[in-house]
């Protein structure tokens, strides 16, 4: 509830001061991302809260390298009949990967594929450490003025053999879904 009421109030701040102009080559763009996401392990599909730190460089006008940082925590209960324990499952992820912005006025939607790893653990029976995953990703982001971006984006981290296995319906069991708020800050 806090971080909603810091985000409302700089949106608000930053609406009221500066023009607007697109994010491009040589800026840097730091952004932080909270909300809400889905994890898949030991047949549970608990929601919980999620949250990532994203740093981009764009190289070109509309493409940019991606690093990120992510995690989740989920609340589960305990299912002695499964042999399920209670508890929190964890995530967290490193991946880097590249960025494709659609730069439409002061709307910029935008795309993103990162690779990377993984690690599942806390109250689960099949933690998955450090495991190879990529994740797309969508989005769009609001000038607020010429340095600050407010938006959505939407994230779907995998294992890529599960998606090559299952492409028709984007895998058995993604690892996370994710839909977050973003805000950034463009040096």
């Amino acid at each position: 509830m806090r971080l909603a009421a810091v985000f409302v109030a700089f949106s608000i701040w930053a609406a009221t001061t500066g023009e607007a102009w697109a994010a491009g080559r040589d800026e840097w763009q730091i952004s932080l991302r909270e909300g809400v996401g889905t994890v898949n392990v030991d047949g549970r599909r608990p929601w919980g809260d999620a949250a990532a730190l994203d740093l981009e460089y764009g190289f070109l006008d509309a493409w940019a390298a991606r690093l990120s940082l992510e995690g989740s925590v989920h609340s589960v209960s305990a299912n002695p009949q499964t042999g399920l324990p209670g508890g929190t499952i964890h995530t967290d992820a490193a991946l880097v990967g590249v960025t494709y912005a659609v730069d439409i006025l002061r709307l910029v939607p935008y795309f993103d594929l990162e690779l990377g790893v993984a690690q599942i653990g806390g109250a689960v029976i099949h933690g998955e450490p450090h495991k190879f995953v990529s994740e797309l990703g969508v989005g769009g982001d609001y000038f607020i003025t010429r340095r600050v971006t407010a938006g959505l984006s939407f994230q779907y981290l995998y294992a890529p053999i599960d998606l090559l296995e299952n492409a028709r319906n984007l895998g058995d069991a993604p690892f996370i879904f994710s839909a977050t708020a973003r805000l950034s800050w463009i040096f």
